[in-house]
Parts: C-alpha cells; sequence; structure tokens
C-alpha cells in the first residue's frame, strides 16, 4: 500500500480539495483507496456523510480520526484493503501527525504560491525532515500550487518557484487552480466526474452558449485533476525507486 499524504499548517491551503482529487482519479483508474481524515474541521468526513445521507455510493472508504496511540496501527490494518492511503494530516505539529508520516511513501505539501504561504510550506518542510530523521528513514516530500490563478501565472508564483528550485525544493509540475467545480464537490457531497451530467441536467432550457460555458469549466476541472493526479503518481513512483 502507497500512503500519501497532505500537509500544511495553514488553513484553506487547497489541502483537502487536492486530497479528494487525488482519490477520486485513482480510484477511477481502478485502485483500491482509502482516505483517512485527519483534520479537525472533518470536510471529507461530511462529505462522505453527505453522499449517503443522498443514497449515493461512496468510491473509496472515509475513516474518522482515531485515537493517537492507534494511528500507525490503523494505517498498518488498511494495507489489506486499499492500494493507496490518502490522509487529510491536521495543520498542528500534533504526534498524530508525527505517526502518520512515520508512514508516508510521499507527503504532498499544497500552497497558492504567495511569500506567505511559501513560509507555512517551509514548516511543513521541516516537520517532514524531522519526522525523517527520528525514524531514520527518508520521507520524500513535494510541494504543490494550489487555489492558483486559471488563467495566468502571477509574479508571487514564479517568484516562489524560483526560490523553491534554487534550494532544491521538488515541486509538482502540475498546478491546481481555483475552480468552481472543485468547490461543488464538498457542497454538494459529489464527485468530480458526476458533474457533467449534473451540469447538463440543470442547462435545460439554457442556451447553448451558457450551457457550454458550464460544461466547459467541468471539463476544463476535470483535465486539471487528471494531470495533477498523473504528476503525483509519476512523483510517487521515482521516490519510491530511489
Amino acid at each position: 500500500m502507497y500512503v500519501i499524504t497532505f500537509a500544511n499548517p495553514k488553513g484553506g491551503s487547497g489541502k483537502t480539495t487536492s486530497a479528494m482529487l487525488l482519490a477520486e482519479q485513482i480510484a477511477l483508474s481502478g485502485g483500491r483507496v482509502a482516505i483517512l481524515d485527519l483534520d479537525p474541521n472533518g470536510n471529507i468526513l461530511g462529505w462522505a456523510r453527505g453522499r449517503e445521507e443522498a443514497g449515493r455510493s461512496l468510491p473509496f472508504s472515509v475513516h474518522a480520526r482515531p485515537q493517537i496511540e492507534d494511528t500507525v496501527g490503523l494505517i498498518d490494518e488498511m494495507a489489506a484493503q486499499a492500494d493507496y492511503l490518502i490522509i487529510d494530516l491536521e495543520g498542528s505539529k500534533d504526534q498524530i501527525v508525527t505517526f502518520a508520516l512515520s508512514r508516508t511513501d510521499l507527503c504532498i505539501i499544497p500552497m497558492d504560491g504567495s511569500p506567505m504561504e511559501a513560509r507555512q510550506a517551509a514548516q511543513a518542510v521541516r516537520l517532514v525532515e524531522t519526522t525523517s530523521r527520528m525514524i531514520r528513514s527518508p520521507i520524500a516530500y513535494t510541494l504543490l500550487f494550489a487555489r492558483t490563478n486559471a488563467a495566468f501565472l502571477t509574479t508571487d508564483e514564479r517568484d516562489v518557484r524560483q526560490e523553491m528550485e534554487s534550494n532544491n525544493i521538488n515541486t509538482l509540475p502540475v498546478r491546481i487552480a481555483r475552480r468552481a467545480p472543485y468547490t461543488r464537490i464538498f457542497r454538494d457531497s459529489v464527485l468530480l466526474a458526476e458533474l457533467p451530467d449534473l451540469v447538463a441536467e440543470e442547462m435545460k432550457g439554457k442556451t447553448a452558449s451558457v450551457t457550454d460555458k458550464a460544461q466547459k469549466q467541468v471539463a476544463s476541472a476535470i483535465e486539471n485533476a487528471r494531470d495533477y493526479a498523473q504528476a503525483v503518481i509519476d512523483t510517487l513512483m521515482k521516490a519510491r525507486a530511489a
């Protein structure tokens, strides 16, 4: 089982959205996926409950935060159930975060490209490196630019990218842009793959131009998610081969 964790001490970094998009894309490709929601906000758990209440199936299992001392045992037990375990970490330096990182194959650190978030991401990097030294085993990590402008690369993001490259900090080549379909996933407890049909139903009676615009937004979001997931898997395979 591959364990992929998402870490950032700052809320609103796109951490939970990034975890959800990856889980869905892997599940669609046929992989067995489980999510462990360690974030106190419990947005993924809320999403799962919303689907169950609406009578929709879950494409992957979603697990709540265990007792701290049970974390490592739960992760190890999931190896019999899943090919990929995706963990949405809480933002603090709690012991449960360290335990989860100790079982991590790849830690993804989302950030929006601003200097302030770069400093927060640096804290996450230090936590990963500290845990790595503690367990005497390397933990691969990469930065992910999330919640970015879909239309263009901002000056701040370009500068932060250059700084990361100069410090030999790995960054995923694909960005996750800020898109309305990603917000809707949590608002309506839906999957990205369900949106084309939902939008088509909602657009009945609308003009062709309005319908086309709405569907293009969804198509762009799906394409972005697929490219992002592939970049994660490529990075994970390289890390495991190293």
